[in-house]
This record gives structure tokens, C-alpha cells and sequence, in this order.
């Protein structure tokens, strides 16, 4: 008998909130996604349905962060290569953290940097908080936005009042649960175009490829039911708060659209469908298109999953300067060749929280063309 073949994709939750929604996640999917909790908190854990790894034991003692954001930077780096026994066989992860409460804030980056350094690329849903939980939450947030940017291969950065603005903002918990449902349809909708394909379907390398080094992320999930479902789909798009560029957004370059329904969806609906997210969005952009066929979760229902994928501002920057570079990942070896390790035991040496004994070019994967 055959074992079940390790999946190359694996979700990841950083700190208390995102651990809990990936186990809530993980239990509405089924099995078959593989799912990972890294927390300070050893209590995360206690639940036992999730594969969890405690974070900072020695320094953190397992009753976590405390907000401390920098102590949980340091207990990451007392032991970077904690979780690398959980991460065989991964390819990509869609890792899944709260920022604003410290243990996210601390680690994901770092976590990030690790997964880059093994190869594995990333697609990073960060929620930042509620405006109501006061400002100094929000500028810790958004000060982790920046390291997490520099190594994310992909990131989709989403307020939580944009993400409960079209909820019932006069019941608290039927918004957070609105949020929510959000939330998890974008983390499972590359599970779902590989697990349950219809007409058009997309392997897991293609879809490695989309995530790898794209940079910024617009993301919204809306779903409609009757004879003008495609229409009511497109609309909801439009008007989403998700979706809506702003004074520091990009041109879009390319989007993937995910098209989940019954057996009842017609391939003019797919072709409005994709016209119509081409004519608002991005009519220059690269399209990807993968259709989910899921009678038991999806009948008489379409949900549409969209990714922006902004155009990058280091390649921007590039084609204003003429500068002859080119951006790609490293590998595992030319990252270790260039890593603190060469220098002996001598102190690490970061400035913005980027470690400078890296070669610039290293640093920024950068190629350097004859």
C-alpha cells in the first residue's frame, strides 16, 4: 500500500491569533492541508490538532512574549534552524501572522529570511489591527511591515477594518467571523486549485512561480449566488476596500483568479469572469486562471479569490536608472557561503534590521550581468 505523498505545500502560523486561525483553518479544510503553529505561548499548542514548535523555550520560558517583539527576535536567533526538521519537502508556504502583538512582530521576519535561505518560497497574509486598539499596537505592526517585505516573495497586507468593511458593523463577532471566512479563502484557495481542479487547472510548480519574488499583494474573496452571480461577483470586486489602490500602490503586473462553484458553472461565466477582472485592474498584466470543482462546498454558489500582484519597485527602480540587474532567488548554498558563519564568532552586524556582513548584492538577490 502506497503511503500518502507529502504535500510541497505547507501554511505556517506565526504567534497566538494566526496559530489559532490556522488550526481553525486546517480543521475546515481536512486533513490533507498541512499545517505548522509557531508560538511563544506554550498554551498554543495544548489543543494538539495542529503541528506545533515552541518558540524561545530557554529564552521565553514558553509563557510568551509578553508584546516584547525584540526578545522573541533574539530567542529566534539563539536557534534559527528550530523548525528546519518540520519543513522537509516544502516548496511554498502560505504563512498566516497578526502583527501588533509581539510574537508575530518579532518572528515572522526572521522566519522568513529562514524559509528563503531553504528555498522556499512565500505568499504572506499580515493582518495589521484594529484602528480602535490604539496607535502604539499600529506603529509596532507596521515597523514589522518592513523587514517582512525585504524577504516575503509575495505579501498581502490587510487592515482588519478593510477586511470587516463590508460586515454588520453593529455585531462585533459576525464581523470577525466575515473576516475570517476572508481570510481563509484566500489561505486555501492554492490547496484547492491543486486538490480539486475543474476546467482550468494549475500544478504546484506553476503556481511556485506566480508567488516567487512578486513583492506586494492586493487580495479580496466574494461570492454570489442567481442568475447574475458573475455580475454581482465583478461588482463586489470592484467596490472592494481590499482591492483599492492607494497613494503607494503599483501598477498591477500580474493576478491570479481563483473561480470556485458547483457543478453548475458555465464557461460564460468563467470568460466574464476573466474579462472583466482584466478590463478593471490590470488590462496589461499577466493573467493566471485556475477553476475549483466543488459540488459539496460550492453548490449553487460562485466564489471568486483574487491576487494582485503589484509591479515591483525594485524592478521599476532598475529600468529608471538603466542599471543592468536582475532579480533572483539564491540558493541554499550561496546564501550559507555568505552568511554570518564566515566570520567566526564575531557579533553580527544589522543596521535596519538588515545584516551587513551580506554582500549588498547578496542581501538584495541581486545577479550582476556581464
Amino acid at each position: 500500500m502506497n503511503a500518502t505523498p507529502v504535500s510541497s505545500l505547507a501554511l505556517i502560523g506565526v504567534g497566538g491569533a494566526a496559530s489559532l486561525a490556522a488550526r481553525g483553518i486546517r480543521r475546515a479544510y481536512g486533513g490533507t492541508l498541512r499545517a505548522l503553529a509557531v508560538d511563544t505561548d506554550a498554551s498554543s499548542g495544548l489543543a494538539g490538532d495542529i503541528d506545533f514548535t515552541l518558540l524561545g523555550g530557554n529564552r521565553l520560558s514558553g509563557r510568551g512574549s509578553g508584546g516584547q517583539a525584540g526578545a522573541v527576535r533574539a530567542a529566534f536567533l539563539d536557534d534559527p534552524d528550530f523548525l528546519d526538521a518540520k519543513l522537509a519537502g516544502i516548496r511554498t508556504a502560505v504563512v498566516l501572522t497578526c502583527l501588533g502583538g509581539g510574537t508575530a512582530d518579532g518572528a515572522t521576519a526572521e522566519l522568513l529570511k529562514r524559509l528563503h535561505s531553504l528555498g522556499i518560497a512565500t505568499l504572506v497574509f499580515a493582518t495589521l489591527p484594529f484602528a480602535f486598539e490604539g496607535e502604539s499596537r499600529m506603529r509596532e505592526a507596521k515597523a514589522a511591515l518592513g523587514p517582512m517585505s525585504a524577504h516575503a516573495d509575495a505579501l498581502a497586507v490587510l487592515p482588519l477594518d478593510r477586511l470587516v468593511a463590508d460586515a454588520d458593523t453593529d455585531n462585533f463577532q459576525a464581523s470577525l467571523a466575515r473576516a475570517s471566512d476572508t481570510l481563509a479563502s484566500g489561505v486555501t484557495l492554492l490547496w484547492r486549485i491543486l486538490e480539486k481542479p475543474g476546467y482550468i487547472h494549475l500544478d504546484s510548480e506553476r503556481l511556485r512561480n506566480i508567488i516567487n519574488a512578486s513583492g506586494a499583494v492586493r487580495f479580496a474573496a466574494v461570492s454570489a449566488s442567481g442568475e447574475a452571480r458573475a455580475e454581482s461577483v465583478l461588482d463586489q470586486l470592484r467596490r472592494s476596500p481590499l482591492l483599492a489602490a492607494d497613494g503607494a500602490s503599483r501598477p498591477i503586473r500580474k493576478m491570479l483568479v481563483g473561480i470556485l462553484a458547483g457543478d453548475d458553472l458555465r464557461l460564460s461565466e468563467i470568460g466574464a469572469l476573466a474579462r472583466g477582472m482584466q478590463r478593471s485592474f490590470g488590462p496589461d498584466a499577466t493573467f493566471e486562471l485556475g477553476t475549483v470543482n466543488d459540488e459539496a462546498t460550492f453548490s449553487g454558489r460562485l466564489s471568486v479569490v483574487v491576487l494582485l500582484f503589484e509591479e515591483s519597485a525594485i524592478a521599476t527602480d532598475r529600468t529608471a536608472t538603466g542599471a543592468s540587474t536582475r532579480r533572483r532567488v539564491l540558493s541554499a548554498s550561496e546564501r550559507a557561503l555568505a552568511g554570518a558563519d564566515r566570520f567566526g564568532s564575531s557579533e553580527k552586524t544589522y543596521w535596519n534590521d538588515e545584516d551587513l556582513d551580506i554582500p549588498t548584492y547578496l542581501r538584495r538577490n541581486l545577479t550582476l550581468e556581464r
